[in-house]
């Protein structure tokens, strides 16, 4: 498992320095912020990856709608506090849901949550750079948390997350991400769920 945990964060971090280089040859598009700013403030987010089970690699599905918060900007002088779109970070609160299921070895079975992240956005031109953490409720199967693929029942734990990742835009409203995760759930026999996951993200 820490094979696995390992190779989804140097995944997911080759995902970042990606983007922060792509960023760098592109100076002249960083005028595409602050149109980005004024047009979009919300988002909806939809995604598929991977997530460690134990020995094996498990399908994640996810979707997140992500909320602006503050940066309430003048026209000409940029937000509410004098400062450009894209000198700063943005900040998002961002609710969410989480689904995979484990493999017949493993009992079948599922992990569900529902959760919010607080999540940090740094413009680079046609690329976002993106942070965050959050708490989830999660709808786990015994057989998750415990390892054992016989054991029955459905248990109701808490979770934690932190996450990084980037965004690269096709236009003002649409782009693609890709994002690394570590979620840490209360009694879960293994020390994280280790996930990466790519998807689409539309502003509006």
């Amino acid at each position: 498992m820490r094979g696995q945990t390992k190779i989804a964060a140097f995944a997911a971090a080759g995902l970042l320095v990606s983007g922060l280089a792509l960023a760098q040859g592109t100076e002249d598009s960083q005028r595409d912020d602050r149109d980005r700013d004024r047009e979009a403030r919300s988002s909806l987010a939809v995604g598929v990856g991977l997530v460690n089970a134990d020995a094996q690699t498990q399908t994640y599905l996810m979707a997140a709608l992500r909320l602006r918060v503050g940066g309430h900007q003048r026209d000409d002088d940029g937000d509410w506090r004098g400062r450009r779109p894209e000198s700063g970070i943005r900040g998002y609160f961002e609710p969410e849901i989480g689904y995979w299921k484990a493999g017949n070895d493993l009992g079948n079975g599922k992990d569900q949550l529902i959760g919010f992240n607080l999540i940090g956005v740094i413009p680079l031109g046609p690329v976002d750079s993106f942070f965050g953490a959050g708490a989830a409720y999660h709808r786990i199967d015994a057989s998750i948390l415990t390892g054992v693929p016989t054991a029955a029942g459905t248990e109701s734990k808490l979770g934690v997350d932190a996450q990084f990742g980037i965004d690269l835009y096709l236009n003002h409203h649409l782009s693609l991400f890709g994002a690394g995760r570590f979620d840490l759930v209360q009694d879960l026999r293994r020390d994280v769920e280790a996930k990466a996951y790519l998807g689409l993200r539309v502003r509006f």
